[in-house]
This record gives structure tokens, C-alpha cells and sequence, in this order.
């Protein structure tokens, strides 16, 4: 079954500034891909969400996450959602902020090539402790955080999980030496210097003993972080630019949509 529609303009993006642009100007979305901020960037995550319950309120927010493949086909989009319908959307205006997902783009005069990587560990058993973030100088395992487990029913506030990002090209992607397992090797040890040990385990000659420190790789994410660089054609316009912090801190924009409907 195919649906056909026609819009002047639309936007196919799944980012914040995607989001952002869309509501500013008012323009009907199609997420290709959804892309929320990490929950570990808290006040740009929850305008995400803000932005992405406004659109589909305002009813811009057109396929939701239904959206599994874009092909672009001349002045017109052809869309496969993940209930295997087809629906076609004819445009005199493409604006491009995501092109993952997408065939039928010009070649790119530039591809990105970096990703963000998060390795989302179980530390097992591991002592508490009141550490949040460790950051580091070296792109593999840049930056851990550390986050109540969501492993168990309830508040564990002292019980704690963590997430190693890195930022990666796609040839390390293939390359052994930054899997996730040179990941957790490289988390412990850096957990090891910070300090950090498993949890006690009484005394031994009249010394604390503590068992070994463990993690466990629960899932490996990869993220996209720019889209190629695209020239503009008559018809599609690829946008780059910040546009939600090139206009207006995120403080005050989260204070903006409290104000226009208060559902924070």
C-alpha cells in the first residue's frame, strides 16, 4: 500500500537542531534516524524530548519513529517504515540535518569519518563510591560516567553501572585493538588508578581485602557524529550549523517552552 503526499518544504532529521528548526519555522519533519542527546548531556536531552512532544503535537513530527529507509527519487521521498509500508512525499524543498538512512543524496564532497562509541558496562562487584565522571586525554575511552544501575527495581543510588565513550573512525571500528573488550581492559585499568576497587571482603592478616574488580560489556552503541559534506543543489540544502545554541542558550529555551506549555 503506498501513501502520496506533497509538502514545499520539509525536514528529514532525527537531532536536536533538526527538531529545533522545525519547530522555529514550523516546517513538517521526517526522523530518519533517531538521535536524542546521551543521557549523560541532561538539559539538552530534555529538550529533545520537549521538541520531539511539541512537533508531534503541533503535527509536524509526521512518521515518528516509523521511518526505515529514505530514498530520494528526483523531487520526491520514498519511505519504508518498519511495518513495511511505503509512502511517498513529493517536495520542491528538502532540508537535509541527518543522512543516515538516506540513498539517492549527491556524492559528498567531504565523508566524515569520526563516531562516538559508548560501551555500557556492568561493574561487578565493585565498592561504592561518589565518582561521576573520569575524563581523560586519549580519544579511546575519553570520557566514563557513572550512573545508578537501572539493572534492578527501584532507587540503588550506591550501586552503580557506567558507560566508556570514545570517539572513533570507522577503521578502528574493524580494528580489534578498539573493540569493546580493549575497551573494558582500558576502563579497569584507569578504574584501578582512580582507586576504585571491588567490594570488601573482610580482613587478611589484618589487612582489608577486597575482591577483584570486574566489568562487563552489557552493549556497544555507535554514533554517528557529523553528516558528510554535501554541496547544495536546487532542491535539497544540507544544514550544519548549531542552530538551537547559535540562537538561544538551552537554559533559556527550556524555560521558553515551560512557558508556552508547561509539561516539564
Amino acid at each position: 500500500m503506498k501513501d502520496c503526499f506533497y509538502f514545499d518544504k520539509i525536514i528529514v532529521g532525527g537531532t536536536l537542531n533538526a527538531f529545533f528548526y522545525s519547530y522555529k519555522n514550523n516546517l513538517p519533519l521526517i526522523i530518519n534516524k533517531l538521535c536524542p542527546p546521551h543521557r549523560f548531556r541532561p538539559e539538552e536531552k530534555q529538550v529533545w524530548n520537549k521538541l520531539y512532544f511539541l512537533l508531534s503535537l503541533a503535527g509536524l513530527n509526521t512518521l515518528g519513529d516509523k521511518v526505515d529507509s529514505i530514498r530520494i527519487d528526483e523531487k520526491q521521498l520514498v519511505i519504508t517504515t518498519n511495518e513495511l509500508k511505503v509512502i511517498k512525499i513529493q517536495f520542491n524543498e528538502l532540508i537535509v540535518f541527518d543522512d543516515q538512512s538516506i540513498s539517492g543524496l549527491p556524492l559528498p564532497l567531504k565523508e566524515e569519518n569520526e563516531y562516538m562509541v559508548l560501551d555500557w558496562m556492568i561493574a561487578k562487584p565493585c565498592a561504592e563510591h561518589s565518582k561521576e565522571h573520569i575524563s581523560t586525554d586519549d580519544k579511546f575511552v575519553k570520557d566514563i560516567y557513572f550512573y545508578p544501575t537501572d539493572r534492578l527495581d527501584g532507587n540503588h543510588a550506591s550501586i552503580k553501572d557506567l558507560v566508556a565513550v570514545s570517539y572513533l573512525t570507522k577503521e578502528q571500528l574493524k580494528d580489534f585493538d578498539y573493540s569493546d573488550t580493549y575497551a573494558r581492559f582500558k576502563t579497569e585499568k584507569i578504574l584501578k588508578e582512580e582507586g576504585l576497587t571491588g567490594r570488601k571482603n573482610g580482613f587478611q592478616n589484618g589487612k582489608q581485602v577486597t575482591y577483584a574488580l570486574r566489568l562487563e560489556v552489557k552493549k556497544r552503541e555507535i554514533r554517528k557524529l557529523k553528516m558528510h559534506l554535501y554541496e547544495n543543489t536546487s532542491n535539497i540544502k544540507f544544514k550544519y550549523k548549531d542552530e538551537l545554541k547559535n540562537k538561544v542558550s538551552l537554559c533559556s529555551y527550556t524555560n521558553t517552552l515551560n512557558n508556552v506549555l508547561n509539561v516539564l
